[in-house]
């Protein structure tokens, strides 16, 4: 794909913080193949508080409506609040969508409908096929299988002729996120180390 005709770059990732997290070393490797390009995220609400003004590869977020298998609300999805949803990203006119939210067997049919000119995506054998994709592996006991997430999400990038890439995620500490530390920690002169041990699946935690 030629590079100059890359005006908008859709990622759907629509889960919890770690995930964002190891998806960010991807969006980075867009952002260094596509620097002209608009990289928006399709995601959640922790995503829209997280991205804004902080400088990373996301120029803007777009909060995704429920829906079965890409964001399992309580209150379950909406059709019509989902075509509408379908009909404003038609008009955004991606140039790619990539999908890094799961095997696909959701998420494939959800980035097809976002009318992008190329979808790259992983791919479990039970999920449609888009113009271009990896299989996905998620956690076989049966196969040594174990790849990292981070990894995992770069191959799906290569596919689009990425070839520089960070392996460490890396976020900006913006003047705000001090602000609001120092209003929940108190000052120590002793290292601090953060554990997030959440996880939708216990064998990740």
């Amino acid at each position: 794909m030629n590079v100059s005709s890359v005006r908008k770059i859709a990622i759907l990732r629509a889960n919890g913080l770690g995930d964002l997290i190891f998806a960010l070393p991807a969006a980075q490797a867009l952002r260094l193949a596509y620097p002209d390009a608009e990289i928006i995220w399709l995601g959640g609400e922790v995503h829209q508080q997280f991205f804004p003004h902080r400088p990373g590869p996301v120029d803007r977020v777009i909060v995704v409506p429920p829906s079965q298998g890409i964001r399992d609300e309580p209150e379950g999805a909406d059709d019509a609040t989902l075509q509408r949803f379908f009909e404003a990203m038609l008009k955004e006119q991606f140039d790619v969508a990539v999908q890094i939210h799961g095997g696909g067997r959701f998420s494939n049919p959800f980035v097809r409908k976002l009318g992008a000119r190329m979808t790259v995506s992983l791919r479990t054998p039970d999920a449609i096929a888009l113009d271009r994709w990896i299989p996905y592996h998620y956690f076989q006991h049966e196969v040594l299988h174990f790849q990292h997430e981070v990894l995992r999400y770069l191959e799906v990038v290569a596919l689009l002729g990425t070839t520089e890439a960070d392996l460490e995620p890396t976020v900006c500490v913006t003047e705000e996120d001090r602000n609001e530390i120092e209003a929940h920690l108190p000052y120590s002169d002793q290292p601090l180390a953060a554990i997030h041990p959440g996880a939708g699946d216990p064998r990740r935690r």
